[in-house]
């Protein structure tokens, strides 16, 4: 009865001896502990896949924003002619045939310094933002398999006490049917034993499928085949204290500080702001448009007199500086309403999360606390259970007791075994969350 309460060597071997990956393709059971379930959590899911996607493409527009500081390029080489009528500046019209070439480079600049900046920096701070995105999907997807892994561990764990309480009932069972032959017994309690023990058949099977149910949802979520069988590691079936010595308070204050929905939440209202810059002091800073082209030329008369050796060096250059007037330039009263709007509206949703996050810690913290007094209450409850049922055993055995005394002993006895195993696996899920809750 010991081993869904205590670590057990052999089930530990269990659960460091049998491979996970080249197993689940057969029909025999894999045996997974909760690190693996964590690492196929953190490598598998396509959520954490997508989130990532997303926050790779994020880092590639604040990239390409930064990247409009740079000028522009061109090389090329072009050749022009012309036959026929052509007018000339006075106004004559006469028969001209002419060919050109050239061949050259050029830099340009079209800058708007502030637009250009503010509008980087709102992208880099998106690119964060997708970032503490995508670690919250992972550290998501991981509690919910941790939380999956310990509901598959709870039902194999039950099944487990209730398939000890039918052994020893069927043991009871063959030497009260002794004791009837011999006339010892009655024979209605030998059938109360046997309704006991056809009552805990149904719940076998009844637990058989409960677990089946909680390993293909944890295969589910770890990206496995549907039909792998999973089953947990036993010797995970003991209280994991995660965190401790922390008060309310300071992991309210640690949450605020690592959650990584608060450090999204932040960069998106850091985002707004540079938006908001980005519409009142951008406009006031001018626009560059500035050029330089170089190479050669090269041309002349066509036809009978033509000339291909005319070639020299040509460059341009020019610069000048503007404002926008109206509509994304300066006066543009709507835009820089719209960005008040979506500033104020990125602060008040940091606030939400801000104050989501301490609920979340409070309900964690206040489940742990209450999982972590059950054990307590169901350790109690286990060993006076254990005393009576020995006592029971005793009573029936010296004609002093009756079976159906023994059998509520043994029933209370399952009972509070069963209830001591959720109270294990609640104060466990109840720790993760609480880890999770906090942001580490």
């Amino acid at each position: 009865m010991s081993f869904v309460i205590r670590p057990s060597s052999f089930f530990r071997h269990l659960a460091t001896s049998v491979i996970l990956g080249a197993s689940c393709l057969h029909a025999a059971p894999s045996f997974v502990d909760l690190r693996t379930v964590m690492k196929l959590a953190g490598a598998n899911n396509d959520e954490i896949q997508i989130a990532r996607a997303k926050h790779d493409e994020a880092v590639a527009e604040s990239k390409q924003a930064w990247q409009r500081f740079w000028p522009t390029m061109s090389l090329g080489a072009g050749y022009r002619g012309h036959d026929g009528r052509l007018q000339d500046i006075v106004g004559n019209v006469f028969n001209a045939n002419k060919q050109q070439y050239n061949v050259g480079t050029g830099l340009m600049i079209d800058w708007s310094p502030g637009d250009l900046y503010y509008a980087a920096l709102a992208a880099k701070q998106r690119a964060l933002a997708a970032e503490k995105m995508a670690e919250k999907a992972r550290i998501d997807i991981v509690t919910q398999a941790v939380e999956r892994y310990y509901d598959l561990l709870s039902a194999e764990a039950t099944l487990a006490i209730i398939e000890d309480d039918l052994r020893i009932t069927e043991d009871y069972a063959k030497q009260l049917e002794g004791a009837v032959t011999a006339g010892t017994a009655f024979r209605a309690d030998l059938l109360r034993v046997k309704t006991q023990i056809s009552r805990a058949k149904l719940a076998i099977r009844q637990g058989q499928e409960a677990r089946d149910l909680s390993a293909a949802g944890l295969a589910e979520i770890l990206r496995l085949t549907p039909e792998a069988e999973l089953r947990p590691a036993k010797s995970d079936l003991v209280p994991v204290r995660i965190m401790s010595g922390k008060g309310v308070a300071t992991m309210i204050s640690l949450a605020h500080q690592h959650r990584p929905e608060m450090q999204a939440a932040s960069a998106i209202h850091q985002s707004m702001s540079a938006e908001k810059d980005r519409a009142r002091v951008a406009p006031m800073i001018p626009s560059v448009q500035a050029g330089y082209t170089v190479g050669g030329f090269g041309g002349g008369p066509g036809v009978g007199g033509q000339q291909w050796g005319n070639f020299g060096r040509q460059q341009d250059f020019y610069v000048g500086l503007g404002w926008k007037i109206g509509p994304g330039g300066l006066f543009d009263r709507q835009r820089q309403n719209l960005a008040d709007a979506r500033e104020e509206s990125a602060s008040l949703q940091t606030d939400q999360v801000k104050a989501a996050i301490g609920r979340e810690v409070v309900d964690a913290a206040t489940r742990a606390q209450s999982a972590n007094d059950q054990i307590k209450i169901n350790d109690e409850a286990v060993d006076a259970a254990e005393e009576m049922t020995k006592l029971a055993k005793e009573r029936q055995a010296s004609q002093v007791g009756v079976v159906l005394e023994y059998l509520l002993a043994r029933e209370e006895l399952t009972r509070a075994r069963q209830s001591r195993v959720q109270a294990v696996t609640d104060f466990n899920k109840a720790q993760h969350a609480l880890k999770r809750a906090v942001g580490k």
